[in-house]
């Protein structure tokens, strides 16, 4: 399992790679040097969340029988970071902000199962 967990380290790294490359690409030159940006020491961190992201990703998939292989654990830790990106803004769409409180919140999930029955769409109740 421990191998797997380090085919998607190293898989998350090419993935840095080639969004640094495409960042290189964009301001034609160092993307984090201090005038513009925040410097060597915010992109070092960022580098290692995203490789611990995708290790942790991949460890806790090749516990599962998806992982198979080495080439399906580098493709996890390619994907992990964006995907879990992606899931964590949804999970945050989901939780009510403090300014919308939970009864409007529970409103709003009303209004959207009633205009789907309008609409003659399935509805969640079914």
């Amino acid at each position: 399992m421990w191998q797997y967990a380090l085919w998607g380290l190293v898989g998350s790294a090419v993935n840095c790679g080639v969004l640094f490359l495409e960042a290189m690409n964009r301001v034609k030159g160092w993307p984090f040097a201090q005038p513009r940006g925040p410097g060597g020491g915010v992109y070092a961190v960022s580098i290692i969340i995203r490789l611990g992201i995708a290790a942790a990703t991949t460890a806790a998939l090749a516990t599962t029988t998806i992982v198979t292989s080495g080439f399906i654990a580098f493709g996890i830790g390619v994907a992990a970071p964006a995907v879990v990106k992606k899931v964590a803004r949804y999970v945050e769409a989901l939780v009510p902000s403090k300014e919308v409180g939970a009864s409007t919140a529970a409103a709003l999930c009303d209004c959207r199962t009633s205009q789907q029955r309008q609409d003659g769409g399935e509805s969640d109740d079914s």
